[in-house]
């Protein structure tokens, strides 16, 4: 399979030096950013799936077709895929990320997302270039 050109890429940044947890996401189509947070002093496993879980509302508000997300982060698929986070921080949007995904799982579920391999396509549309 080539680089995918169609959904949404999701991606998260955390400088330690600023404190700044941040994370976007871009309509592969286009190239557009559809939305873009600042979370605070967080992790980037934290951000990477609030990223995903703000792309499922994002498909959902605005029937985005194809209903697919991409994201470098497994541990972000597998915190979606269960619909429960691992994280040791305590954190509201958590929580609410975890009871948005399972009240209305009939709709997520209808949802993927899957991983975006770097090694293949290079770094995802949403990097924030940082590196």
């Amino acid at each position: 399979m080539g680089r995918p050109t169609c959904g949404i890429a999701t991606d998260a940044a955390h400088s330690t030096k600023n404190g700044v947890t941040e994370y976007q996401g871009i309509d592969l189509a286009t190239g557009e950013r559809i939305f873009y947070e600042n979370l605070g002093n967080q992790t980037v496993n934290i951000g990477e799936f609030l990223g995903v879980v703000e792309a499922v509302k994002y498909i959902i508000e605005n029937d985005f077709q194809p209903r697919i997300i991409y994201t470098d982060s497994q541990t972000a698929i597998a915190w979606f895929n269960n619909k429960s986070t691992a994280s040791a921080k305590k954190n509201r949007e958590l929580k609410k990320a975890e009871i948005f995904l399972k009240a209305l799982s009939a709709d997520v579920d209808t949802i993927q997302v899957k991983h975006w391999d770097n090694r293949k396509w290079g770094e995802t549309p949403a990097d924030f270039n940082r590196k």
